[in-house]
């Protein structure tokens, strides 16, 4: 009886841990861009305020493509708890190529200040934005790395972006 407590806890541990997120499409903003000035003040404590954090996500005015997609999952929390997160997704298209020229991604159930220790930053630009595509392949990277572990840098959540 305990075994078979321990396979069943080990296999519930490993689909929670392992889970691959589901990026849903949210909003496709033509000729528009990321607010790089919202995304600077995450190291700023202020950004908690007035729904400053979701407002980085919204897409401001240029000449490109904004989509903007989220993923809820559940997950353990500080505390402790098991709790629903939302990672917030906003990536920067040409609207010519559909090729991924920027983007971020955040929890937004991030308990530890300053939001920048949570905020990924897209490194790899040459790809394609596609139904399907898998979040490993932009390579996104922790934006403020001076007193972050190694292992944090780059973004290791296993998730696929839908666009239908």
């Amino acid at each position: 009886m305990q075994k078979l407590i321990i396979i069943i806890f080990l296999l519930t541990y490993n689909l929670n841990f392992g889970q691959e997120k589901v990026y849903k499409l949210i909003s496709k903003t033509k000729n528009s861009d990321i607010n790089y000035k919202a995304f600077k003040k995450f190291d700023n404590l202020k950004i908690y305020k007035n729904s400053g954090l979701k407002k980085a996500f919204e897409p401001i005015k240029g000449n490109g493509n904004v989509y903007f997609f989220i993923a809820e999952y559940k997950g353990d929390s500080f505390d402790g708890t098991r709790k629903t997160f939302h990672d917030y997704l906003i990536l920067k298209v040409d609207p010519k190529t559909e090729i991924i020229i920027d983007g971020f991604q955040y929890t937004m159930e991030w308990a530890e200040p300053p939001a920048i220790s949570d905020l990924y930053k897209v490194t790899e630009k040459n790809q394609k934005l596609t139904n399907g595509i898998y979040l490993n392949l932009l390579k996104m990277e922790l934006v403020e790395q001076e007193y972050i572990s190694e292992w944090r840098r780059e973004l290791k959540d296993s998730g696929i972006l839908k666009l239908k």
